[in-house]
């Protein structure tokens, strides 16, 4: 999807310490929003059995794919993944919205588990990504 202004214009890699901060706290991260998921969402309904399994994946994917964005300052490969996820990701129950929220609760867990200089050198991948999945959900 092409856009007039990209919401991952003008990001810049992120330092060693925040990537080292990051990689630190994602198991956690993911974790906890797996735990959120399954609580408050009924995923099973849309994504069948194997919804914590997929769920655990996907965040698992999401980390990944941020980390070398931040890493690289590549925010191509986060708005690739987000237009592939846009086609791809209802196939298996999975909703724009459901992304959205997830997103969202990814951020917050962040928040929560990085020292407020990582989490701010972050903020700005994780507001694009939410920002990109805003007007994939509105679409």
């Amino acid at each position: 999807m092409f856009y007039d202004h990209s919401p991952f214009d003008d990001l810049k890699a992120v330092s060693e310490e925040t990537v080292a901060c990051f990689d630190g706290v994602c198991a956690e991260v993911e974790a906890e929003v797996v735990r959120i998921c399954i609580a408050e969402d009924a995923p099973y309904s849309t994504m069948g059995p194997e919804a914590e399994a997929m769920i655990r994946n996907g965040l698992g994917f999401v980390t990944r794919m941020l980390r070398s964005a931040m890493i690289f300052a590549a925010s191509g490969i986060l708005e690739n993944e987000l237009e592939w996820g846009k086609t791809r990701l209802p196939v298996y129950g999975v909703s724009a919205k459901m992304v959205m929220t997830n997103f969202e609760r990814y951020s917050n867990a962040l928040e929560k588990r990085l020292p407020s200089q990582s989490f701010a050198e972050i903020k700005p991948y994780l507001d694009g990504m939410m920002n990109m999945q805003q007007r994939i959900t509105n679409t």
